[in-house]
């Protein structure tokens, strides 16, 4: 290779250390001709450690046939599919079509090829080459960057080229290599090489025209003539100067397809339309081409000239039988082109010199042509296998309406639905829309496609093709299914305002056709309104609830309930709404085994005549309600228990989307629930699958909750960045909530008060001030005003807190409304809120608060000159802050405890009983799974790692512990919660 020496040692030493056990991908971007393909074949071919190559190149023809480039790839490993565990296994075969169930979770593919390959690499490194990613199909692209992201430990190289041409990227979150154009002394040393006879003239003006563009060097310098290459007349311009690099190249290439015979262009019109390089189908089609078009008279003249030049051999075996019956081109005819080295020709295939020959050769016949291509592919391309691709060439060849070929692509994004591939069913029915004149179909299509864009989160063509379809049609079950779209699109970009407004007026449109689809929808609405204080909407969506009666599910009529309890706290009558809340939770949890198991994910998508929500859809909302009303309650214990239900559900059925959200929920809950080891590790799996898997409005969340682990732990710099990016773009997000409270908490143990102030009242007069944790954080909004001597600045909110406390029910809450009129009251009086205070914590629940309650009360002690009473609370609240990981408030109660004259030495976080503080939150995970007996294998499909990398934890995590194998852990105290 000419001028890529850095780039070939970065991948070697890529190669290198996968050899050595660190997996890792890298995507390497550059123009066409640029030299990606001659990059990965020199790297292929020199590669160190013996490898095992595995290669696909994306064929733009295919790029709407699901999996079709992951099925190419993986066709050395196909024996090994049965081996995998049985949900990746399934999914994998109806991502193939093998089997009817199709597949369930689109990641969960993803997940089976990481699987599949770490099999692979077991006995030897693996090196997997994907060339021209721009035109692989979405599923297969997003399979492999699923497995890309999670390579760990793995023994595997993986090395992705796309096209850069401005428009956006196919592949994110995956390292980067740009290949920029060559040196001049590389291109004079590349010339050298092809053109030595160049004079020095028209060698400059070569190089000056293709920009350090390897294919544009060849290119240019062969369309030279003699006299030009000699000097004798000027070379330049080669092409008009307005024309950029791209245009300039392909300018050439199609003056070169001009000068071949009229045969032969049609032969490479039909293989540039065809594009999977079979040449046994192409020259069949070259034969229906020339029957339809009424060339087969001109065959006549070159059959006999490819016999007798040995050709006569292959048509035996079937690839040029077209060239006997007497119409259109053959095979001989292919020779012109090879002569060009435009196309190579083997046994069996028929491959253009670079991608841009082929967009040339189809580029330069007229339109006529290209439809009749397409006509003859589709007509060859028979029997069932070869529908999705007939169709796809049926589509190509219409130019105008065509309601058969309407139906017959509508009927290609089922079958693309049913594997799992999103994207490719979303083109298959926009087109679909596109060829029928009927507007009720066009609506349908428009739908299906809409809810197909969501499912692989492509949010704009979403909601595009949903207000497409709103305007073309008035039935209300296919409103609502656009709606439901439309709110989505909102709800990440326009905020949950415009969402619920959205899904309230498509719930009153099918209310009376079908009342369950609209208590789900209004059940989402109010979740939406109750992010955006809307309390007006949550009124509406109460009463039109309440108008569905007896007639909706038992389940739907318990959410129903809840919605009743979350509009009376929104409008501040917590004594109303809190046991209507309650009333919900054992119910729901009731049901919760059942509804969790469809909890499907965002890419469930109904079949085209559905209408939304559908019964996943509707099983999310239950287990969301189930896990919400325990939250709002402040019955954690609940909390915990639904939401680690609802994890092992995705867990158990590879749930790869919808575990993110699940995760989210059981985060929330330990971390209140004082569980903070546990909740950074759910929260920090939480963010991974959500970022592999596209999810932002679901890392605003997480930012905002982890931003609160952050602020226990004193993590300062951590914590103001993840409270900013629970934000986003606007101010009031889901997640904000969450952060602004981080922020308040994290200043609250900084001693800036006055910033606690300012932000707490602006939290609560905005659109989350009655939120679950705003409402929680009130009571450090009383702690910072009692510091600053105005605790009347807090009485409002304290009221506010004070009625939630005594509607929960909950001991600990009550212990905290104590410690805050505690903080409230005239110094003689405190004493006997905090005594009350510690009495109810005796009583369980939050030992954060409680460790908060005994610090509070040292403090206050000690300034009341009782330093052997405040020792003892603030000891105690510095032993409890330690064993939660909050390390500033340790410190506090530390400096606290030092100033009573007592030895104040500040324990271990966690104390020596809990040496898995000192573990990782992913090899934390792989540790209590590997205790319960679970093998590698087992523990990486519950986690979605691969084998080998759940091993690397494992050796990581021995050593911590203390230990030196799986049957050392029985004796260790994994922190299970009681």
């Amino acid at each position: 290779m000419i001028g890529r020496h850095a780039e070939i040692a970065l991948l070697r030493r890529m190669i290198a250390e996968s050899g050595a056990g660190q997996g890792n991908a890298i995507v390497v971007y550059g123009q066409a001709g640029i030299g990606k393909s001659a990059l990965l074949a020199e790297v292929a071919r020199t590669a160190g450690g013996d490898p095992l190559v595995l290669r696909v190149t994306g064929v733009e023809a295919e790029a709407e046939l699901p999996f079709a480039a992951l099925h190419m790839l993986l066709g050395p490993a196909r024996q090994l599919i049965t081996e995998l565990p049985a949900a990746q296994r399934d999914a994998l075969r109806g991502a193939f079509g093998q089997s009817e169930g199709g597949a369930q979770d689109r990641f969960l593919v993803g997940l089976a090829v990481l699987t599949l390959l770490a099999d692979l690499a077991g006995e030897r490194p693996l090196l997997c080459l994907v060339d021209d990613v721009q035109w692989l199909d979405r599923a297969s692209v997003d399979a492999l960057v699923f497995a890309a992201r999670r390579l760990g430990a793995e023994r595997i190289t993986m090395i992705l080229a796309a096209r850069d041409d401005g428009t956006e990227r196919p592949v994110d979150g995956v390292p980067e290599l740009r290949l920029a154009g060559l040196a001049r002394p590389d291109c004079e040393a590349l010339l050298a090489e092809v053109a030595a006879d160049l004079v020095p003239e028209a060698r400059d003006r070569v190089i000056e025209e293709a920009e350090g563009n390897p294919l544009a060097l060849l290119e240019f310098a062969g369309t030279l003539t003699p006299e030009q290459r000699a000097g004798r007349l000027s070379p330049l311009p080669l092409q008009p100067p307005r024309l950029s690099l791209a245009g300039r190249l392909e300018q050439s290439l199609r003056a070169a397809i001009r000068l071949l015979p009229e045969r032969t262009q049609r032969l490479l019109l039909i293989a540039a339309a065809e594009d999977s390089g079979d040449l046994d189908l192409v020259l069949r089609a070259a034969q229906s081409f020339g029957a339809a078009e009424g060339f087969g008279t001109r065959m006549a003249d070159g059959v006999g000239a490819g016999a007798a030049e040995g050709f006569g051999a292959r048509t035996a075996e079937g690839l040029g039988a077209g060239t006997a019956v007497g119409f259109g081109a053959g095979l001989a005819d292919l020779e012109p082109a090879e002569r060009r080295q435009l196309v190579r020709v083997s046994e069996d295939r028929l491959r253009f010199r670079h991608p841009l020959v082929k967009t040339a050769a189809y580029r330069e016949a007229p339109l006529a042509h290209r439809v009749a291509a397409h006509h003859a592919l589709a007509r060859v391309l028979d029997g069932d296998e070869q529908a999705d691709r007939r169709a796809w060439h049926l589509s190509a060849a219409a130019v105008g309406p065509d309601e058969e070929t309407s139906a017959v692509l509508a009927a290609t994004g089922d079958r693309a639905r049913q594997r799992g591939s999103h994207a490719s069913a979303a083109t298959a029915y926009e087109r679909a829309a596109q060829l029928t004149v009927d507007r009720r179909l066009r609506a349908q299509w428009l739908a299906a496609a809409a809810e197909a864009a969501i499912g692989t989160g492509q949010l704009a063509r979403a909601g595009a093709a949903a207000d497409r379809g709103r305007r073309l049609t008035g039935d209300p079950a296919v409103l609502a299914r656009l709606a439901a779209v439309r709110a989505a699109v909102d709800a990440e970009h326009g905020g949950p305002t415009p969402a619920a407004h959205t899904l309230i007026e498509a719930a009153a449109g099918i209310a009376g056709n079908a009342p369950d689809d609209a208590a789900s929808l209004l059940a989402t609405a109010a979740g939406e309104a109750w992010f955006a204080g809307d309390r007006a909407a949550l009124g509406q969506i109460t009463e039109l609830l309440a108008a569905l009666g007896p007639g909706i599910d038992d389940s739907l009529a318990t959410v129903a309930g809840a919605v009743r309890g979350m509009e009376r706290v929104a409008a501040g009558d917590p004594a109303a709404g809190l046991p209507l809340l309650r009333a919900a939770i054992v119910p729901l949890r009731a049901v919760l085994p059942t509804s969790t198991a469809t909890l499907g994910t965002s890419t469930a998508v109904p079949p085209p005549h559905a209408s939304l929500p559908t019964p996943a859809a509707a099983g999310r909302v239950i287990g969301t309600y189930a896990v919400f009303s325990a939250l709002m309650t402040g019955d954690d214990d609940a909390a915990c228990e639904m939401a680690a239900a609802q994890v092992d559900t995705c867990r158990e059925q590879g749930l790869i989307g919808a575990l993110p959200h699940a995760l989210q929920l059981l985060s929330q809950a330990q971390i209140l629930h004082g569980r903070h080891a546990e909740a950074a590790a759910s929260g920090a799996e939480a963010w991974q699958i959500a970022h592999d898997t596209g999810q932002a409005g679901r890392l605003r969340h997480l930012h905002g909750i982890l931003a609160r682990l952050a602020a226990i732990e004193g993590d300062d710099e951590r914590c103001v960045r993840l409270a900013q990016q629970a934000e986003g773009a606007a101010q009031e997000r889901n997640g904000s909530g969450w952060g602004g409270c981080a922020l308040t908490l994290l200043d609250l143990v900084r001693a800036r008060h006055e910033a606690v102030a300012e932000r707490m009242a602006r939290v609560l007069d905005g659109p989350l001030g009655h939120t679950v944790i705003v409402t929680f954080a009130i009571a450090d909004y009383v702690e910072a005003c009692a510091r600053l001597g105005e605790p009347s600045l807090a009485t409002e909110a304290f009221a506010r807190f004070d009625a939630w406390a005594a509607a929960s029910g909950q001991p600990w809450a009550d212990a905290v409304a104590y410690r805050c009129r505690a903080l409230l009251a005239p110094p003689g009086e405190a004493e006997v809120h905090y005594t009350a205070a510690l009495q109810r914590h005796a009583q369980g629940g939050r030992p954060f608060e409680r460790a908060r309650t005994e610090l509070l009360y040292g403090e206050w002690l000690r300034r009341g000159r009782r330093r052997s009473d405040a020792g003892v609370r603030l000891r105690a609240a510095m032993d409890r802050f330690a064993a939660l990981g909050a390390t500033p408030w340790a410190e506090r109660a530390r400096t606290e405890l030092a100033a009573t004259g007592a030895r104040a030495d500040l324990p271990e976080p966690g104390g020596q009983a809990r040496p898995l503080d000192t573990l990782t939150p992913q090899e934390l995970q792989v540790v209590r799974l590997a205790a319960t007996g679970a093998t590698n294998r087992q523990i990486a499909a519950q986690l979605f790692l691969s084998p080998r990398t759940v091993g690397f934890h494992l050796y990581k995590a021995y050593p911590k512990l203390g230990v030196s194998s799986r049957t050392d852990l029985a004796g260790i105290d994994l922190g299970w919660p009681a």
